[in-house]
């Protein structure tokens, strides 16, 4: 297992290596540039250089003046020790930006992730147990609707609701107006009041697939030779599903979720930009409408070693949950 870790923690460095120079290429053909903008407001004031010569000095000053090869090289030796640069839109450092609100983020994706889990492993087990049920029908549809449905309809159904026709909530936003007035408990209230409709959103959208996801392998797990087996013993219904079926429908599950460990922190950038909260799909959506580079690149960047991270945590995952898996 040590030297099945190993071996594909190196494959993801390397894989890393290519989609981050991928990237930077893509950042560097972006159609609207902060360099652009800034320099076209620069020439507009009184006694001020041309446009052409602000883009030169601009261009020269964050090394955009190099090939793309020279230039990602350049990125990449600050990169190995956590320098990505500063925010060209919010005027700091990108790893002091991302601290700021990354827990934005993982608050919510945290929130969802457990309400996800919490509904939607439960009810797949209870449709499958029911086939072709009203119960079951019930379920297949809650979950096509999770499914099918954007989440940027949903976000705006949500609001429209709750917000503007029974006013239960605030349309946007982390805190109320009066949220320095209150207690440190009140506080506490405050900001989970606002954060209710974007967790009913991604718990929405995300659980419609981990609940059929969950009917399928129950349903497969139920027709297996084993369960008819525990049956033909005189075992009870509650104890064929609870504890023999259940634990081998676990390991796919396991394995699925494992892999979207890592979302917790890739941020929600629909539902937050619609919420305004200031996470970091909110804050990356702001800085790629401005042609924020720098923070875009680690943005895309720390999606991509999420992704990669989460292949190795479910691939971990199934040989711990699964004793009969052994890597050679």
């Amino acid at each position: 297992m040590r030297k099945f870790i190993t071996k594909r923690l190196l494959q993801s460095i390397v894989i890393l290596f290519f989609v981050s120079f991928i990237i930077y290429g893509i950042m560097r053909c972006m159609p609207s540039s902060y360099v652009e903008t800034q320099a076209r407001a620069l020439s507009t004031q009184p006694g001020a250089k041309s446009y052409d010569e602000w883009i030169t000095q601009l261009n020269e000053a964050y090394g955009l003046d190099v090939g793309v090869i020279q230039g990602y090289g350049k990125w990449l030796s600050k990169a190995i020790v956590c320098d990505f640069g500063d925010s060209w839109y919010w005027n700091v450092p990108v790893t002091v930006k991302f601290g700021k609100v990354i827990w934005h983020s993982f608050a919510l994706g945290m929130a969802s992730f457990i309400l996800e889990v919490v509904i939607a492993i439960p009810l797949g087990i209870i449709s499958a147990r029911k086939q072709y049920s009203k119960t079951d029908y019930a379920v297949t549809v809650i979950a096509l609707m999770g499914i099918s449905i954007p989440s940027f309809f949903l976000a705006t159904l949500l609001k429209y609701i709750f917000s503007v026709k029974l006013g239960w909530f605030d349309l946007f936003g982390v805190v109320g107006r009066m949220h320095e007035q209150l207690s440190p408990f009140g506080q506490f209230l405050d900001v989970a009041k606002h954060f209710v409709l974007p967790v009913i959103t991604l718990t929405i959208i995300s659980m419609g697939s981990l609940m059929r996801y969950t009917r399928t392998n129950m349903l497969e797990v139920l027709n297996a030779d084993f369960i008819r087996t525990a049956r033909a013993k005189g075992l009870t219904e509650k104890r064929v599903v609870n504890y023999h079926a259940f634990r081998n429908t676990l390991i796919p599950i396991v394995t699925l979720l494992g892999s979207s460990i890592p979302n917790l922190f890739a941020g929600a950038m629909v539902t937050e930009t619609i919420f305004q909260i200031p996470g970091i799909g909110y804050t990356s959506y702001q800085s790629m409408v401005q042609g924020d580079i720098p923070f875009t690149m680690f943005y895309m960047v720390f999606l991509a070693f999420l992704t990669l991270l989460g292949t190795v945590i479910a691939d971990v995952l199934y040989a711990v949950v699964d004793p009969r898996v052994r890597v050679n």
